[in-house]
């Protein structure tokens, strides 16, 4: 290990080893920002801890897709209308949210209205930085709901030499009632990174259809379950539904692993042999939700402008709120006073066409 001693004292300005920083600004939002010699993560703490950036230095390539609309101006917007699936879709830049107590469309839980994916993306979170070393550095950042008494703190955290961001999350029930939730992570990629020659790697079982069934460009029927990885299209095609169609598709659906045998998948370029992984706690997580738009979003607020996909670790589904969630019996819950605990890490790699498994944070070759 390189040896920092008597060089610590001057991290405010230090260009070595991991660095972070809290005192940039973007458009009028604060940035957090960490890195090393692999990585480098921004962080929006006023906007729900987004991530807006997840840049993989060796190829100079951000992993995070960005809306045509991009991040809007931290200046007072007002709708011109309001909707009842809220504004989540006005203030979308893309990147990563964090998504509790609700996910989906909107709906009503014990009095209090929630929009399209409920509350913490859109709560200003409290940013600490807890260690600044130039073999680590890491932030603890707290969310308090407004609608629904639950705290998350989160801490992110880098190491020297490591293409990997380590995430550890506690949720903690502050009231005195039972608060049932779903919570889930929702990073979505685009180009330059995604192309025709990605892949998913993931160890699911089974993949369910749930796109909107009133989408005139969704490749697969509602409804349908397949044995992941081959799926049956619409017009009776038989694909591959692991490989990435090109924007040329036109496709739009929203899609739902089903029966995972461990928490991780990869997202890779086999052409060029780079690749995002993540990897969670399972527990957690059991779900991963695989949102698609290869070029077919009619309509506001895409207007078939966008080539992206989003594979977002869930706690519950379907996708269309908590109280459907709660029908279907796949909802977390917290008793008065109490916390759970979950773990994420996400890996930037290379030399990888095929991912036969992520533990560790280590990313393992099929080949």
């Amino acid at each position: 290990m390189t040896d920092y001693s008597g060089l610590e004292r001057y991290s405010a300005d230090r260009n070595f080893g991991c660095r972070i920083s809290d005192r940039y600004t973007y458009k009028g939002w604060k940035l957090l920002i960490l890195e090393n010699e692999l990585l480098r993560v921004t962080v929006l703490p006023e906007k729900g801890s987004d991530v807006f950036e997840f840049l993989y230095k060796p190829f100079d390539i951000d992993f995070m897709w960005h809306t045509p609309m991009g991040l809007v101006d931290r200046t007072p917007y007002v709708p011109t209308l309001s909707s009842s699936e809220g504004n989540f879709m006005d203030f979308y830049e893309g990147g990563w949210q964090e998504i509790a107590p609700s996910g989906g469309q909107g709906c009503t839980y014990k009095g209090a209205a929630y929009g399209l994916h409920g509350e913490v993306w859109n709560c200003v979170w409290d940013c600490t930085i807890e260690k600044d070393d130039p073999r680590e550095v890491r932030a603890k950042l707290t969310c308090r709901l407004i609608k629904v008494p639950l705290v998350i703190e989160k801490r992110l955290t880098l190491r020297s030499g490591e293409s990997v961001l380590h995430i550890d999350e506690k949720m903690t029930n502050a009231s005195e009632e039972t608060i049932e939730y779903m919570w889930g992570h929702h990073p979505a990629f685009g180009a330059p990174f995604l192309n025709k020659n990605c892949v998913v790697d993931i160890p699911a079982a089974k993949i369910a259809v749930w796109s909107f069934p009133d989408d005139p460009n969704r490749r697969f029927e509602e409804g349908s379950i397949f044995d992941w990885p081959m799926m049956t299209t619409r017009s009776g095609e038989v694909v591959d539904g692991s490989r990435i169609p090109s924007p040329d598709a036109k496709t739009s659906d929203e899609l739902c692993f089903i029966g995972l045998r461990e928490g991780w998948y990869s997202l890779t370029d086999t052409k060029r042999k780079i690749g995002f992984a993540l990897e969670w706690d399972l527990e957690a997580f059991p779900y991963v939700w695989f949102w698609q738009v290869f070029g077919g979003g009619a309509g506001y607020p895409w207007y078939g402008r966008t080539y992206n996909c989003a594979l977002e670790p869930w706690s519950g589904y379907p996708l269309f709120g908590l109280n459907r969630t709660i029908e279907h019996g796949s909802q977390k819950k917290l008793e008065p006073g109490e916390s759970t605990t979950v773990y994420l890490k996400a890996i930037a790699h290379s030399g990888v066409e095929r991912v036969a498994k992520v533990e560790n944070g280590k990313v393992i070759s099929a080949s």
